[in-house]
């Protein structure tokens, strides 16, 4: 039985959810293309990363998804520094600090265990927010967390959170959320030539995700 703590803090975390639920796909219409076909409780999702909606909106997806699982995400630990306020919604919603100037052995691990109780994990394998047209080369940590984990990979493409509100609510440029077939990897052991390895397999198929997308 939860305690009246944490029983506050879930329904504080659902609601939170419902809202941007709310936001993403009432009132700006996301369109998503495709869905997880998985039923694995532990699962990582990657996506390319171009705006602040990004978070939001994958965990929003993922928590459509999730059933009795939370989802769990990689965020920059700067924006655990803006304000205290800001900081208890992170943490409420499982957002794990990183350290992106190197390899975080504590985000890692925190990441792990988040995985190893079977929950969903988000990741943006670009690591910052990429303001050009190309995807940027992927990070090795995500690689290094699907070998160690064992996790399904689900790889998502995100189009149009950079655009301005206004042409997102008008529908004018309808934010999308494209979603790939899982990835499947070699069998091999969790070292860093191996988590470069994987990481390019992944950023790879986002890759075509965004090319299919051109083309059609």
């Amino acid at each position: 039985m939860l305690s009246r703590r944490r029983r506050s803090a879930r329904q504080a975390y659902n609601f939170i959810y419902f809202l941007a639920n709310f936001y993403y796909h009432f009132l700006l219409g996301t369109k998503i293309k495709g869905k997880i076909k998985l039923k694995e409780k532990k699962l990582i999702l990657v996506a390319n990363h171009r705006s602040f909606n990004d978070p939001p909106l994958i965990g929003t997806f993922a928590y459509s998804f999730r059933r009795s699982f939370d989802v769990y995400i990689l965020a920059k630990k700067d924006l655990f520094q803006i304000h205290p306020f800001f900081t208890k919604i992170l943490k409420l919603l499982h957002a794990i600090p990183l350290d992106r100037t190197g390899m975080d052995a504590t985000a890692i691990k925190l990441a792990l265990e988040a995985l190893e109780k079977e929950n969903y994990l988000v990741i943006f394998p670009e690591g910052t927010r990429n303001k050009t047209d190309q995807l940027l080369e992927g990070k090795s940590g995500v690689g290094y967390i699907a070998l160690k984990s064992g996790a399904k990979i689900v790889p998502i493409f995100l189009k149009n959170t950079d655009k301005p509100f206004l042409r997102q609510l008008l529908r004018l440029d309808r934010i999308e959320l494209i979603v790939g077939e899982p990835i499947i990897l070699p069998q091999l052991s969790a070292n860093s030539k191996n988590s470069k390895i994987v990481t390019s397999i992944i950023m790879k198929e986002l890759e075509r995700l965004k090319d299919e997308d051109s083309c059609c």
